[in-house]
C-alpha cells in the first residue's frame, strides 16, 4: 500500500511539473494585496482605470487557468489513490485468509519421524519380562485364531486362565514402566491398561454367567467402572490434542478415522451395560435367543486383549526406531481397530450370536 501511494504521489508531482504549477501567487495578486493594505486603491484617471481593468481581467483569467490546473492535478492524484486502495487490500486480504486457514499435515511431516534412525527388529532386546510376555501372547493368539476361524470351538476354562496368566502380569508391567515414556505415550499406555482390565473382567463374566450370574454381573460392573475412567482420560486428551494441532498448523486428518472408529467400538461396552442395568432380564433373554452369545463375547474380549497389547508393542518399536513413521501408524489403526472388527463380525455369522441386533432388543421389563 505504501509503494502504491508513493507511486501515486510521484505521478501527481510529475503532472504538476508538466502543467507548470509552482503553487505561487498569481501575477498582480501581491500588488492588489499591497494596495488594499494601505486602504487606497489605485486611482489615476481614465487611462489608469482602463489599464487597471485590463490588468484585473488578465489576472482573473490567469487565476481561472490555475484553478483548472489544480483541479486536474487533484483528480489525477485521487484516481491513483483509488487504484492503489483497490489493488493492495485485496491482495493483502487474500494473504491474510491464506494464513488464517489451518495447515493440514497429511503425511505426518511435522512429527519429525523422518529424523528417526531406522533399526532392525533384531536390535530389540527381547530377553526381559516384556519380551517373554510378548512372545507368549503371540503364540497363544495364533492358537486362538485357529480355534476361532478353523476349528470353530468355544473357549475353555484352561484357555481363559492361560490368557489371564499372560495379560494380568502384562498390565502390571505396563503400568509400572509407563512413567519412563513421554506424556503423549503415557496417556495411551495408562488407558490401555484400563481397557485390558475391562476385557479380562468381561471374559471371566461371560464364562461364569451360567453358574454364577450374580458374581458375573459384579465382575462386569467393576470392569465397566475402570473402562469408563480410562475412556474419559484417553479421549479428552486426544481430542484436545487434535484441536491443538489444528490451531498450531500441524493437523493430521488421517488420525480422525482411527479415533472415531475406536470410539464407536468402545461405545458398545457402556451401551451393553446400560441395557443390563435397565432390565435385569435383558441379557438372559438375549442368551436364550442367541445361544452362542457368551461364546462370541468371550472371543471378542480375547481378541481385544491381544490387539490392545499389540498396539502398545508397535508404539514401543517406533520409539526404538524399528518400523517407524506412517507405516507404523497405519498398522496400528488398521491392524488393531478395523481388522479385529472384521474378525468379530465374521465369527458372529457362523455362530448363533448377535454382534449388534441385541442392542435393539428389549427384555421382560417392557413386555
Amino acid at each position: 500500500a505504501a509503494a502504491a501511494a508513493a507511486a501515486a504521489v510521484a505521478s501527481c508531482a510529475g503532472l504538476g511539473a508538466l502543467l507548470g504549477l509552482d503553487f505561487v501567487s498569481a501575477p498582480g495578486a501581491e500588488k492588489e494585496h499591497e494596495n488594499m493594505q494601505h486602504g487606497t486603491p489605485v486611482l489615476g484617471g481614465p487611462d489608469a482605470m482602463g489599464s487597471a481593468g485590463a490588468e484585473y481581467e488578465s489576472v482573473d483569467k490567469e487565476q481561472q487557468l490555475n484553478r483548472g490546473r489544480v483541479a486536474l492535478l487533484l483528480f489525477a492524484c485521487a484516481s491513483g489513490a483509488r487504484v492503489a486502495s483497490r489493488r493492495t487490500p485485496r491482495r493483502g486480504a487474500r494473504n491474510v485468509a491464506q494464513r488464517a486457514l489451518p495447515r493440514v499435515d497429511w503425511l505426518g511431516n511435522s512429527t519429525g519421524w523422518e529424523d528417526i534412525e531406522e533399526k532392525s527388529i533384531f536390535s530389540v532386546n527381547w530377553r526381559n519380562e516384556h519380551g517373554v510376555l510378548a512372545i507368549s501372547s503371540i503364540v497363544l493368539f495364533v492358537y486362538q485364531l485357529v480355534r476361532i476361524a478353523i476349528l470353530r470351538q468355544p473357549p475353555t476354562q484352561p484357555e481363559v486362565w492361560i490368557t489371564t496368566a499372560i495379560y494380568l502380569p502384562w498390565i502390571f508391567l505396563c503400568w509400572r514402566d509407563t512413567p519412563k515414556l513421554e506424556e503423549h505415550y503415557r496417556v495411551t499406555f495408562y488407558a490401555s491398561c484400563g481397557w485390558a482390565i475391562m476385557s479380562l473382567a468381561s471374559l471371566h463374566s461371560s464364562m461364569l454367567q451360567a453358574k454364577f450370574p450374580a458374581l458375573a454381573f459384579d465382575i462386569l460392573a467393576a470392569g465397566n467402572v475402570v473402562f469408563a475412567i480410562a475412556c474419559v482420560y484417553f479421549y479428552s486428551y486426544h481430542w484436545s490434542r487434535m484441536w491443538r494441532h489444528l490451531v498450531q498448523g500441524r493437523f493430521r486428518p488421517l488420525w480422525i478415522p482411527g479415533l472415531l472408529g475406536l470410539m464407536c467400538l468402545h461405545a458398545l461396552t457402556p451401551a451393553d451395560f446400560y441395557k443390563r442395568l435397565d432390565d435385569e432380564g435383558w441379557w438372559k433373554t438375549v442368551c436364550q435367543i442367541y445361544t452362542d452369545e457368551w461364546w462370541w463375547v468371550a472371543d471378542v474380549r480375547i481378541i481385544e486383549l491381544f490387539v490392545t497389547a499389540s498396539a502398545l508393542w508397535l508404539i514401543v518399536l517406533h520409539i526404538q526406531g524399528v518400523f517407524t513413521g506412517m507405516k507404523n501408524a497405519a498398522l496400528v489403526v488398521i491392524g488393531t481397530i478395523f481388522a479385529p472388527l472384521i474378525i468379530m463380525v465374521l465369527e458372529s455369522t457362523w455362530l448363533r450370536a448377535s454382534s449388534w441386533q441385541h442392542y435393539l432388543m428389549v427384555g421382560p421389563k417392557y413386555w
